[in-house]
């Protein structure tokens, strides 16, 4: 008898605990291939440079935290070397999930096939038919804190829109809002949550969701938004984290003992100048200014500044 209340009770704590604590997700998108910030004085905001060590921290804080990229980490003029480089910095951030964008699917595969699969984060591409490759995942289940989390990822048509015909001939995708409900039948049974990283646009986002069943909230990019207020179309949530890396979205979700979100907070995160450097991104930044001789005007500007 004793035995029995003493399991009672711990299961009851736990479930009180568990209802208590915050699930954290931080999300980003269209980093365009900046490592760091542009220096421009309307927009004086850092990029991978500070969120690198901007994720850690918060994780460190908040172990019950999911961090995911909808896509368009690379660069908008293909310069392969800066890519490559924005893969090693991607890598020193702890990404649950990436999902790809046009500006990567546009690349080689070979050159995708060799840099991608060095990222210590899990691809995923739900509704790519073709190119076909191989380290892209359909969806991926994640656990934490007690919690068994979905991500699915598709890529909108629309995306491709204004590329060759021949670039838009060879990256065919299927239908989102069946890819999505299909996938959604086969794992909700054991997801408590599931988020869809999209990339196609905020519009674009808000029409999929009337289509969709089970998912809980949408992580967008493409259009590059950063919403000023809270966005639910079909009870799920829709949010995006702007461009060049300039912010950190972050989701804060309270869940009820029955797993069912209760209350919802969204923000944006400025990576802000004072925010510290990673040093291995710093390197990465320098080795691209010593190999190609490109160092951004403003910058230069900036640190002559400091020095007299």
């Amino acid at each position: 008898m004793l035995a029995r209340f003493i399991y009672l009770f711990l299961v009851a704590t736990a479930v009180n605990l568990y209802s208590q604590a915050s699930l954290y997700i931080l999300h980003t998108n269209n980093t365009n291939g900046a490592l760091e910030n542009c220096y421009c004085p309307d927009h004086p905001l850092g990029s991978i440079e500070k969120r690198s060590l901007y994720i850690q921290d918060f994780i460190n804080e908040n172990p019950r935290t999911v961090v995911l990229d909808a896509g368009d980490f690379f660069t908008m003029s293909k310069n392969l070397l800066k890519d490559s480089l924005v893969c090693e910095a991607y890598a020193t951030i702890p990404y649950d999930g990436i999902l790809l964008g046009d500006q990567e699917l546009t690349r080689d595969e070979k050159f995708l096939n060799n840099i991608l699969p060095k990222l210590k984060s899990s691809i995923i591409l739900s509704n790519l038919e073709s190119p076909k490759l191989s380290f892209v995942r359909k969806y991926k289940v994640i656990k934490r804190g007690g919690l068994s989390i979905g991500i699915i990822g598709i890529l909108g048509g629309n995306a491709m829109k204004y590329y060759p015909k021949e670039i838009k001939e060879s990256i065919i995708v299927t239908d989102p809002a069946l890819t999505v409900n299909e996938i959604v039948k086969k794992i909700r049974p054991r997801t408590d949550l599931i988020v869809l990283l999209s990339h196609q646009g905020f519009e674009q986002d808000k029409v999929l969701a009337q289509s969709l069943k089970g998912v809980n909230i949408i992580l967008g990019a493409h259009s590059q938004t950063v919403p000023k207020e809270p966005t639910i179309v079909n009870d799920i949530l829709i949010s995006q984290a702007g461009r060049e890396g300039y912010y950190v979205g972050m989701i804060e979700l309270k869940l009820s003992k029955y797993k069912k979100i209760e209350e919802h907070k969204l923000s944006t995160i400025s990576m802000t100048q004072e925010m510290p450097d990673h040093p291995k991104i710093m390197e990465l930044i320098k080795y691209f200014e010593d190999t190609t001789g490109l160092i951004n005007r403003k910058k230069l500007q900036a640190l002559d500044g400091k020095n007299n």
